[in-house]
C-alpha cells in the first residue's frame, strides 16, 4: 500500500501562508518594540549629555583637547551639539 505524504495542496499552502503571516506580524511587533526602545534609551543618554556638557561647560570652553574628545564622543553617538541644547549651554556667557 503507498503512503501519502503531506504537505501538499491546497491546505498545505493556506498553513504556509498562515505560518509566514504569523512571522510577519511578530517580526513588526519585535521591530516595532525595538524602535521604542531605541528612541527612550536615545532621549535619556541625550538628557544625560546635556547634564554633563553643564557640568562641564568651563572645562569644555577652557581645554581644546577636553572640548575635541567632547565632539568626537558626540559625532561617534550621532549627537550634533550645535543642532541641540548644548550650543546654549556650551555658548552661553556668565554675566
Amino acid at each position: 500500500m503507498a503512503t501519502r505524504r503531506r504537505g501538499v495542496g491546497v491546505g498545505a499552502v493556506q498553513q504556509k501562508k498562515d505560518l509566514q503571516a504569523k512571522f510577519q506580524a511578530k517580526g513588526s511587533e519585535l521591530a516595532s518594540e525595538q524602535l521604542n526602545q531605541f528612541s527612550q534609551e536615545l532621549a535619556i543618554f541625550q538628557t544625560k549629555l546635556e547634564e554633563f556638557a553643564h557640568k562641564h561647560r568651563d572645562e569644555i570652553r577652557r581645554n581644546s583637547h577636553f572640548r575635541r574628545h567632547f565632539q568626537d564622543m558626540c559625532a561617534s553617538v550621532g549627537v550634533d551639539p550645535l543642532a541641540c541644547k548644548l550650543t546654549e549651554l556650551l555658548l552661553r556667557t556668565n554675566n
